[in-house]
Order: C-alpha cells, then sequence, then structure tokens
C-alpha cells in the first residue's frame, strides 16, 4: 500500500505538519510505503484557467505539478493536511488544488477511467479559530479535490483552537488521533 501525504502549509513543520507526520509514521509502522510532498517546495504556477487540460488531460504548465499528478494517480490513499486561513485551505494548498483541474478534465471531459477508483482521502487541519462552522469551506474544497483525483473523503481529524508553531505537541490526545488516523488509512483499525 502506498500513502501519499501532501503538507499545504506555507509554514514547515508547523502544528498541520507534525499531525500529518504522526499519521505517515503510524502507517509506515502498519507497513504501508509512505511519501510526503511539501508543496511549500514545490514550484507550483497558479492555474491559468485556459481550459487545454479540457481537451488533453494535460496541462500545458511544467512545473512540480507534474510529478504531482502521476504520484496522486499511483497512490492507494491520500493524507491531505492543511491550515485553515480564512475559512478555507491555505493559498498554498488551494493553488495545487486548483492545478488538478487537469485530473477533473481526464475524468470527466475524457472518461478516463482511472479517476473513477474512488479511492480513500483523508483530510488533516489545524485551525486558530474556534468558530462553529470554520472548516465547512476547506472540507468542500477538500470533497471535490478529492473526487477529481479519483478518491473519496474517507476521514477527517480536524482541530480547533490551536496557533503557536509547535503547539500541537502539547496535546497528546491530538498526536494519537493522528496516529490512529493512519492506521486507518493503512487499512489498520
Amino acid at each position: 500500500m502506498f500513502i501519499l501525504g501532501i503538507a499545504g502549509s506555507p509554514r514547515k513543520g508547523g502544528n498541520t505538519e507534525t499531525l500529518l507526520d504522526e499519521a505517515l509514521a503510524s502507517a509506515q509502522a502498519q507497513g504501508a510505503r509512505t511519501e510526503k510532498v511539501l508543496l511549500s517546495s514545490t514550484r507550483i504556477a497558479p492555474c491559468m484557467g485556459c481550459g487545454a487540460c479540457e481537451r488533453t488531460g494535460e496541462c500545458i504548465q511544467k512545473d512540480g505539478m507534474q510529478k504531482l499528478y502521476d504520484t496522486i494517480l499511483s497512490a492507494d490513499v491520500i493524507l491531505f493536511a492543511s491550515p485553515i486561513y480564512f475559512y478555507s485551505v491555505s493559498g498554498t494548498a488551494k493553488c495545487a488544488i486548483d492545478r488538478t483541474q487537469a485530473l477533473w478534465s481526464r475524468k470527466y471531459k475524457l472518461k478516463d477511467e482511472r479517476y473513477y477508483q474512488k479511492k480513500k482521502g483523508y483530510f488533516i487541519s489545524v485551525s486558530a479559530s474556534k468558530g462553529e462552522r470554520v472548516f465547512e469551506g476547506a472540507q468542500l474544497v477538500m470533497k471535490y479535490f478529492f473526487d477529481a483525483a479519483g478518491y473519496e473523503l474517507t476521514g477527517e481529524l480536524l482541530i480547533k483552537g490551536i496557533d503557536s508553531n509547535g503547539e500541537i505537541k502539547k496535546h497528546p490526545a491530538y498526536l494519537q488521533a493522528a496516529r490512529e488516523l493512519g492506521e486507518e488509512a493503512a487499512g489498520r483499525t
């Protein structure tokens, strides 16, 4: 089993990435092969909305997304982690998600059967805000990202009220929840 972790925070080593690391380590301990992609270290240009991918399934921009397209297709499970920025995923995450328009085109315009598999996708997110509906915008974005990529939003770890860098490490229950999510993703629950 191959589990892809996508870290969508612009802040390396932050709270959301820490939870992702715990989940990936736990999945690896269960025998899964894992890989983590740091979007903040990957050159990804914004979607231009040119529509070229609707005809070919390929994005005309050649950057870090080319490898990520292949990795998304080959993964059995995706763990996508992003902090909440203005009630949605970070701009770093959203830029990569917008570029998966090419995957949407492959699935819905070109009817590529590889994107109808409904593989498992998990969303990990941390918010400084404690707002009642703070995750709703991000949950919709993630639901449709996973759908376009051939996955189904299977589980979530959503944590409110954590802001300072490294603060998540003071909450063993949250770290344990991330490890349990990793076990579930690896097929062990």
